[in-house]
């Protein structure tokens, strides 16, 4: 194994725990416009980005709002109750033993940029990383190798120098985000929703920088 060069975290449930955040303000919302979401939506809501969401919530459920009122409107919600979503366990920890190591760390999330910047701003975590990274910036979404390979590039450019994939760090909680980092070369952490054995993860990240 490689001893890690740089590192990129995921954000929504890898730095901040946001799944039952997103799916209050999707929840909250549609209920103000007549439509119920059910236990059965959660998995779609939870692995889709608001854009995505409104596409299937419009042709499936019958929302009548158009994407952008859709997307301010779940925004509203979100940044409201901005107060309310946590760090991760063990993350502040993982973020200092790197720093520690003189690793550059970045963010690469799916999400749209205005809502991953309101939670890592809320959190103060913003100054921690070298950029940010959001599906605007980059071609393609996980579970291609696009955003971590977009990710890779900036990183170099940033630096000035020549890292290869298999010198980089993914931590992932979802599943279509560790085969994005797989697809990229990288090694992977996945530490899915709900595990919180937060020494096991820390041990994890130590292992790589040894």
């Amino acid at each position: 194994m490689n001893k890690i060069k740089y590192v990129f975290w995921d954000s929504d449930n890898t730095l901040v725990n946001t799944a039952q955040h997103h799916w209050r303000k999707h929840f909250e919302t549609l209920a103000s416009h007549g439509i119920h979401l059910g236990d059965e939506h959660r998995t779609r809501i939870y692995t889709n980005n608001g854009a995505q969401n409104w596409e299937w919530i419009t042709e499936e459920l019958g929302l009548t709002l158009s994407r952008d009122e859709y997307l301010d409107a779940i925004d509203a919600w979100y940044f409201d109750h901005i107060a309310d979503i946590e760090i991760r366990s063990g993350v502040i920890e993982a973020i200092d033993h790197f720093a520690a190591q003189g690793i550059p760390q970045a963010v690469v999330s799916n999400g749209r940029r205005r809502s991953v910047m309101a939670a890592l701003e809320a959190k103060d975590l913003t100054p921690r990383f070298e950029f940010i990274l959001c599906k605007e910036d980059y071609d393609g979404r996980k579970p291609g190798p696009e955003p971590y390979l977009t990710a890779l590039k900036r990183m170099n450019e940033l630096k000035g120098t020549t890292i290869s994939p298999a010198d980089c760090l993914v931590i992932e909680d979802d599943p279509k985000g560790v085969e994005s980092g797989i697809a990229a070369g990288m090694q992977t952490i996945h530490r899915p929703i709900g595990d919180d054995d937060t020494a096991s993860f820390l041990l994890k990240v130590k292992q790589t920088s040894q």
